[in-house]
């Protein structure tokens, strides 16, 4: 594995002092926007394959006259609550009193939506695209010669900025709609990789592949699909207590429409995604759909040793690796552990190597214990079907930067795996729509277990039982500590984003669970790793 890029290399990308680097040109406020009605998105008919999830209906109400943040800032300032939550009770037990990282806020700033500009260093691609030829694999999209491509300049784009008091979220409309960044407030993490340059490669179903960074919407074929380089149309969106932006294109081919919308409500970390597909045409149409988070979450825009990946299944698919100890495509390895070696351990992938998950059971995570963060993504279990991991391994990174940053590719498709029997056929005039949560974590030390409202941890040390909770919005929970069956401890504890819970319970012996729970409603129980 290459080393991590020094701070100064990292901070290129960030500062807006050197005409060499990416830049942001944020306009002073965020302006007086009239947000559309949500009618004004792409056509869409109301059958569905999957049960979809209401998007909510925007009303034009204009945002407030604030100060704009700056949407690429390391350590952005948190807005100090102005209500003390009370203190957490705890039973009268030999265990330690939780210990959350910061009382939570009882006053959630509101979210909020605004258009801005970002600039940022890109090579001179555009000139470089040439017509494909019609019996071409991806005709009509373009090819591209890049013997013609020319050297890095900086280049304006246009970008919405979507954030509330714990997420932020940067989307950059003319780059095929993607998360250009996702920042975690409460930490001031970005979460994303951050390429310091724009630069097209070799990779993708085209032959060439423009590599950003961030999260990307992989349409309507495998890999990085077919549209991800091209300007989407896109409107922004509100309702009583959320903003969002919603992005959308036609595919070339196939005329089929894709639309993301991408929402935050005022007390949650969640950023929401709902995508949704629709097949106008008289036709059904071939379809795959995935998203693509490149990630890195270690603070220094590469992933560390310390990265690891949760995935709740017993077995993972090969997709492809220069792993000459595993076996071919399409085969079958142990997860986590196969061959004596720890897959969910980051430092294990030493050659390139891409793996689906052959279950889906409706939530993923990783998580990086140096840098404490991490991410989850959840989604629901009857429909996409489509987890990967994607790590370089022995890759250069001058194949798609220009220095020596890394990432993972963490992701989520509608589609089981990008092998040909998993792509699906979208009926003429129906429509699929699903909702997906992702959302920042922070602060509990691992991750083996997480849902839409939790992300937990226990794990087993020398000293005892390392137990962590977050919550995306401020929650009261309940923990048990038992031991075969019989309650040790129990603690009554406040926490959520700004609030994380980490604690050791000294203990010995087997037969450790953690129950969690809200009331009287059972949330989870966990056992304890290594």
């Amino acid at each position: 594995m290459r080393s991590k890029p020094s701070t100064l290399a990292l901070v290129l990308v960030l500062l807006l002092s050197s005409p060499a680097c990416s830049q942001v040109t944020l306009s002073p406020s965020p302006p007086i926007i009239p947000l559309p009605a949500e009618t004004a998105g792409p056509s869409s008919t109301p059958t569905t394959a999957l049960t979809p999830t209401s998007e909510g209906t925007p009303t034009p109400t204009p945002e407030p006259a604030t100060a704009a943040p700056n949407a690429f800032a390391v350590s952005p300032d948190a807005t100090p609550p102005t209500t003390e939550p009370s203190e957490a009770t705890t039973s009268k037990t030999p265990f330690p009193s939780p210990s959350p990282s910061a009382k939570p806020s009882l006053t959630p700033e509101p979210a909020a939506v605004w258009e801005t500009t970002v600039t940022l260093n890109s090579y001179g691609w555009e000139q470089a695209l040439r017509p494909s030829a019609p019996d071409s694999l991806y005709a009509p999209y373009p090819g591209l010669d890049f013997d013609a491509v020319t050297a890095p300049t900086p280049h304006t784009y246009q970008a919405v900025i979507l954030e509330n008091a714990y997420t932020r979220v940067t989307v950059a409309p003319e780059l095929g709609g993607r998360i250009l960044q996702l920042e975690d407030l409460t930490t001031g993490q970005l979460l994303t990789y951050a390429n310091p340059v724009i630069k097209p490669t070799h990779w993708g179903y085209r032959g060439w592949w423009l590599a950003t960074g961030g999260i990307e919407w992989a349409f309507p074929v495998e890999e990085h699909g077919l549209n991800e380089y091209r300007s989407w149309s896109y409107e922004l969106l509100a309702g009583d207590s959320w903003r969002g932006v919603r992005v959308w294109d036609t595919d070339d081919r196939t005329g089929l429409t894709v639309s993301i919308t991408l929402r935050l409500e005022q007390d949650r970390s969640t950023l929401f995604i709902i995508p949704r597909i629709s097949n106008p045409t008289a036709s059904p149409q071939p379809l795959q759909f995935w998203i693509n988070a490149m990630l890195t979450l270690s603070g220094h825009n590469s992933p560390s040793s310390s990265l690891r990946f949760w995935v709740p299944t017993d077995t993972m698919i090969v997709h492809s690796t220069n792993d000459s100890t595993l076996p071919q495509p399409r085969s079958l390895i142990d997860w986590p552990t196969h061959a004596g070696r720890d897959f969910s351990a980051y430092q294990e992938w030493h050659a390139y190597l891409g793996l689906f998950a052959s279950q889906a059971r409706g939530a993923v995570g990783a998580y990086d214990s140096a840098s404490n963060q991490g991410i989850v993504r959840v989604y629901p279990q009857n429909g996409p079907q489509g987890v990967k991991i994607f790590c370089l391994g022995d890759i250069p990174s001058n194949v798609y930067t220009d220095d020596n940053s890394r990432y993972f590719e963490f992701w989520g498709g509608y589609n089981r795996t990008f092998f040909p029997e998993d792509t699906a056929t979208l009926p003429a005039g129906e429509t699929i729509a699903w909702e997906e949560q992702w959302y920042p974590i922070h602060g509990i030390d691992i991750l083996n277990w997480a849902n839409r409202d939790l992300a937990a941890s226990l794990k087993r040390t020398g000293e005892g039982l390392i137990i962590g909770v977050y919550t995306p919005a401020p929650t009261a929970l309940t923990l048990h500590l038992l031991q075969n069956g019989e309650r040790k401890a129990e603690w009554s504890i406040q926490t959520g984003p700004e609030a994380p819970v980490r604690m050791l319970a000294p203990s010995t012996g087997e037969g450790w669970t953690l129950e969690i729970w809200e009331q009287e409603t059972l949330k989870a129980t966990l056992f304890p790793t290594f």
